[in-house]
């Protein structure tokens, strides 16, 4: 397995915790029970500023490496940045629902439900595809120099949970580690 690989299956296992986190806070808001309203902002703020800016961004470059060597496999696999797209969009839709509901505005608790709901399961399918169809074809269609040029590439784009940046995650790392 490649260092890119090795990453991107390391930054899926921190996303998948941490929509377990925020499925337990709307768990808590779907009973009228209030959830912890800063760590759900924490872990919207790493989903805006890890994976929809540095982890999607790598899998793109993958992607296109792909489609140079393996027209024809990549075009039998979804359209990874047009996917990354959309996710994209379910976060804004997202983080724009938990703004309201923070701000009391005008939304009812089974709508904010939905929508959270939506983001939730759509990342843990990308994901689950990714890992299912798109890292298998990475790892069997591309060389050992495209993975050089790659892991070069992606070497400075850690995951902030796992480097100096954790701090800004202060609520995220007391939960995943207690």
């Amino acid at each position: 397995m490649t260092q890119a690989i090795a990453m991107i299956r390391k930054e899926h296992h921190n996303m998948t915790r941490l929509l377990d986190l925020l499925e337990r806070q709307v768990d808590l808001f779907e009973q009228a029970v209030q959830p912890d309203y800063d760590l759900m902002k924490e872990i919207v703020d790493y989903f805006l500023t890890f994976p929809d800016l540095y982890h999607h961004p790598k899998e793109d470059m993958i992607f296109r490496r792909i489609k140079k060597r393996a027209p024809a496999s990549a075009e039998n696999l979804f359209d990874l940045e047009e996917e990354h797209e959309r996710v994209s969009e379910r976060l804004h839709t997202f983080t724009r629902a938990l703004v309201n509901v923070m701000l009391e505005a005008e939304m009812s608790r089974d709508s904010f439900v939905a929508v959270a709901r939506d983001f939730i399961e759509g990342e843990r399918k990308h994901m689950a595809e990714e890992e299912k169809y798109f890292l298998p074809l990475a790892m069997d269609t591309l060389t050992d120099d495209d993975w050089s040029a790659i892991n070069a590439v992606v070497a400075d784009f850690n995951d902030p949970l796992q480097s100096e940046q954790a701090l800004r995650f202060r609520s995220i790392g007391a939960h995943l580690s207690g």
